[in-house]
C-alpha cells in the first residue's frame, strides 16, 4: 500500500460522510461535534494505516498521582477511551486520545470510529476540567 492507497481511504470516508474529498485530503482534518480529530497516514509494525488524533485538554497543572495513574488505566479499559489511547502530547501537557486503524478499514466503520472518539474526548474534556479522581 501507498500514500495513494491513504488518499483513496481518505476519498471513501469523504464519500461516506458527506465532505468533499480534496478538502479532507489537504487539510487532513475532522471536525466532529466540534472535536477537531487530525488524521495522519502511519506505518505500524501490521502494516500501513490511519491515525486519528484529538485533542482532549490539558493536564490540570497540579495532576496528582492518581489523576496521571487514572490516564494510564484508562488505556485497559476499552469503552472508556472508545478503543483508543490516552496520552500526553510531545512536548505540552496537553491530554490527547489517539487510535490507529487499518487502511482497509470500511468507510462507515471509520466513520463510526471518528464518531465514537469524538464523543469519549468530550467526556474526558469534562473529566479533566472536573478534575479527574472526583470525576472518575
Amino acid at each position: 500500500m501507498t500514500n495513494e492507497t491513504y488518499r483513496e481511504a481518505l476519498a471513501a470516508l469523504a464519500l461516506e460522510i458527506g465532505v468533499d474529498a480534496q478538502a479532507l485530503a489537504d487539510q487532513q482534518a475532522l471536525v466532529v461535534d466540534g472535536v477537531t480529530l487530525g488524521l495522519a497516514h502511519v506505518q505500524t509494525p501490521g502494516g500501513e494505516g490511519i491515525q486519528v488524533a484529538c485533542k482532549v485538554g490539558p493536564l490540570p497543572p497540579n495532576a496528582t498521582a492518581e489523576t496521571l495513574r487514572l490516564l494510564l488505566q484508562a488505556n485497559t479499559l476499552g469503552p472508556v477511551t472508545a478503543g483508543a489511547t490516552v496520552a500526553l502530547q510531545h512536548g505540552a501537557d496537553d491530554v490527547v486520545l489517539a487510535r490507529r486503524h487499518p487502511l482497509d478499514t470500511p468507510p462507515a466503520a471509520l466513520a463510526r470510529a471518528c464518531q465514537a472518539q469524538s464523543q469519549v474526548a468530550t467526556l474526558w474534556a469534562a473529566a479533566l476540567a472536573q478534575g479527574l479522581p472526583e470525576a472518575a
